[in-house]
């Protein structure tokens, strides 16, 4: 299964896969301290354990503020790729960045474990 989530909302957000607006997001418009990635990893822990599958691609579109962008990076290693595993082994899925391409007026999807940049997951 595939999800879409955007970083914050921001920005309007169509998604190149479906067509369909992307509406949920980690955070709002109005970050309270930015640079608090540790309460960040937090709120993004919460969400992906709450509603987010293990299993699930997830595709996060960033914009901007990369101290969220970090503390999404980290809340999703810290629990695809540890807990009761604790090895080489990862739970499945799989996470994502589509990143916004100005000169092009699209996203590149770049798989955040190899940099391999994707035509579309």
């Amino acid at each position: 299964m595939t999800r879409e989530i955007a970083l914050t909302n921001r920005h309007e957000i169509v998604s190149p896969i479906s067509g369909e607006e992307v509406t949920e997001s980690f955070f709002a418009v109005e970050v309270e301290d930015p640079m608090n990635v540790e309460e960040h990893m937090n709120t993004v822990l919460a969400h992906l354990t709450r509603d987010v599958p293990m299993d699930t691609d997830l595709i996060v579109y960033v914009t901007g503020l990369t101290p969220l962008f970090q503390a999404v990076f980290a809340a999703w290693l810290l629990r695809n790729c540890s807990g009761p595993t604790m090895s080489l082994d990862m739970y499945p899925g799989s996470l994502t960045f589509a990143h916004y391409d100005k000169d092009a007026g699209t996203y590149v999807f770049t798989d955040a474990l190899t940099g391999y940049v994707q035509k579309s997951p």
